[in-house]
């Protein structure tokens, strides 16, 4: 038999952690600016440059997706850091990095739908509430950890997701300090 002279058609290496990577950080652009609701699992493949049947072997359905998105909110690099500078650090994260469009976003939008509800409100509870109640310490810990939350959901809605002209960017320096200031007076109130 005579060999085929013809070069092989190099053959594309699977990686199984950056598509499962690629469809998590799709998801999670997906589910913070248009809602769990609103968000298809080919929405998330075409994002994510896969088929969408990669999403259900990885994830096996659009709930498993929007579970796994949560799995990875961790709030304990935010307990890490100057505890006298925490208010100017978490509007930071809000303001300059991935806040404005994270977890929160992604958990207030989920509220059109009943079982990506009960998971955001799960999730906030194990993965931010329980440690920064723990990391408030005495008094009322619980309270002030509910009031940050407050706080931070009233300012990321008001800002992104029923946007007020007052918050526009470049109005938002005068906002921000205040928020930096609310936050660490929540903060203070247990080393008073």
């Amino acid at each position: 038999m005579p060999r085929s002279t013809e070069p092989k058609k190099p053959t594309r290496k699977r990686d199984a952690d950056r598509t499962r990577s690629a469809i998590l950080d799709a998801a999670r652009t997906l589910f913070s600016t248009r809602g769990y609701a609103n968000t298809g699992v080919r929405d998330v493949a075409d994002l994510a440059g896969v088929n969408s049947a990669l999403v259900g072997r990885y994830f096996g359905s659009k709930e498993g997706l929007y579970r796994a998105t949560l799995e990875v909110i961790d709030i304990s690099p935010m307990l890490r850091g100057d505890r006298r500078r925490f208010g100017a650090d978490m509007m930071s994260i809000f303001c300059d990095t991935e806040g404005a469009s994270g977890p929160l976003v992604m958990m207030i939008l989920s509220a059109a739908d009943p079982a990506a509800h009960a998971m955001s409100i799960e999730f906030l509870q194990a993965k931010v509430m329980v440690p920064l109640a723990r990391w408030l310490g005495p008094p009322n810990a619980e309270e002030r950890a509910a009031r940050l939350n407050i706080l931070w959901t009233g300012f990321l809605t008001s800002w992104k997701l029923l946007p007020l002209q007052p918050l526009a960017d470049a109005r938002l320096a005068s906002t921000r300090r205040w928020l930096e200031a609310a936050t660490q007076a929540i903060v203070d109130e247990g080393t008073g």
